[in-house]
């Protein structure tokens, strides 16, 4: 794999790669095949991937080799209709539910072309596509997809979600790696939320150490619909989530909260952009997280307001706490405003643990690593407030806990 990388070829990646087996068209997988052979990998060239270098693919190793650690209860809710995709591959779905429908592999895959090279190597190799559809009843309905990867593979899921007219439904994306796994992960989601619908989205990277997980997620808004969003980066060599929501209805709500806890040689990269373009809106964003060690972690969050876009709110945050004296931060909060009547703010900080703090709980009969995991948490903590979910803020917990025991 390293030899055919030394050229730098988006395009040679691909050619070492298994194919799709999934029924798409010719002419749809010829449009994306084309696209990547005039495309390279992103560089640091590129200012989106300033700060994130994907060099590291050239000495991942995909042969499959399995490991020998076993995923246990790798499941969140208790309550979720559940799809189980292994290593790419669907395996398991439990009972369907009133009012959602799920289906994959289906003979009529939608075609939705993405935004760049990475889209494009996403359907040539696409392992499995999966279709959640929540329709009006007046409850609330929830699925979860729990993603398993135990062996040393690529998986490039595409996900299709919409929540109909007045719907309302959470999903649950659950990433779950063998501790030692080095996949390659790189999933294109499409999400619609129709008028008046609600949805919720739960986000859960804990991959293994030597795995890459590249996301992309396209959000569109209808009126006077909520969308919210809620991104976990736990473990893993490399994350980076690209989240693009357009906001075309008029009275919408956008949530979009963040934690990330990062230590070792991991490197976390959230690139946000939330597009207003129409009239009376809110969106509210917070991403905050603890770099250890010589972890990595960056923040790209943007915000437009559009001419025709008055009265909006937007408001962005954005804070980190150093454990060590050799994490890196990166933090880049950007608002564009093109309107004359609106609210908008930005915000980002970086700095280490109060030490005064650390020394009253250590006077209290704390050590000083049970300190220093209060303070964490209760940093945290604001941004565990705002899950709604008891299951995924008790998951989410637990692994910051584990963060310090590890």
């Amino acid at each position: 794999m390293e030899e055919v990388l030394k050229q730098n070829k988006l395009h040679s990646l691909s050619a070492i790669l298994t194919p799709t087996n999934l029924p798409f068209s010719a002419s749809f997988l010829e449009q994306n095949n084309t696209l990547l052979e005039q495309l390279d990998l992103p560089t640091r060239k590129d200012e989106n991937w300033k700060y994130t270098n994907l060099n590291g693919l050239k000495k991942l190793s995909l042969d499959k080799g399995a490991s020998n650690e076993v995923l246990e209860n790798t499941s969140i809710s208790s309550q979720a209709h559940k799809i189980v995709i292994k290593n790419g591959v669907v395996i398991d779905s439990n009972q369907a539910i009133e009012g959602v429908r799920t289906k994959w592999s289906d003979k009529n895959l939608p075609e939705v072309m993405g935004s760049g090279a990475l889209d494009a190597l996403n359907v040539l190799h696409c392992s499995a596509a999966i279709e959640i559809e929540f329709s009006q009843d007046g409850t609330t309905k929830e699925v979860e997809l729990v993603f398993e990867n135990t062996i040393n593979t690529h998986s490039f899921p595409r996900i299709f979600i919409t929540c109909k007219k007045g719907s309302k439904g959470t999903v649950i994306l659950n990433y779950q790696g063998s501790s030692e796994n080095a996949s390659f992960s790189n999933v294109s989601s499409f999400v619609e939320v129709e008028e008046n619908a609600n949805l919720s989205i739960h986000k859960i990277h804990k991959n293994g150490l030597n795995a890459f997980d590249l996301q992309r997620e396209y959000v569109s808004q209808g009126s006077n619909s909520t969308f919210t969003i809620n991104t976990f980066c736990l473990s893993g060599k490399m994350t980076r989530n690209d989240l693009y929501i357009k906001v075309k209805g008029n009275n919408c709500e956008t949530f979009m909260n963040g934690a990330y806890t990062l230590k070792g040689k991991s490197h976390c990269d959230n690139h946000t952009t939330v597009d207003h373009e129409v009239a009376h809106c809110y969106s509210k964003e917070l991403y905050k997280g603890v770099v250890d060690d010589f972890a990595t972690n960056v923040f790209n969050g943007k915000v437009f307001v559009r001419k025709d876009a008055q009265k909006i709110n937007a408001f962005q945050s954005n804070a980190n706490i150093l454990l060590s004296e050799t994490g890196t931060v990166n933090s880049k909060p950007e608002l564009e405003i093109y309107a004359d009547d609106v609210k908008c703010s930005h915000g980002s900080t970086t700095g280490q643990l109060d030490d005064e703090a650390v020394f009253y709980l250590r006077s209290r009969g704390l050590s000083e690593k049970a300190a220093k995991e209060l303070l964490v948490k209760a940093f945290l903590g604001e941004v565990l407030e705002e899950i709604d979910h008891e299951e995924v803020r008790s998951y989410v917990d637990g692994q910051i806990e584990l963060h310090f025991t590890a």
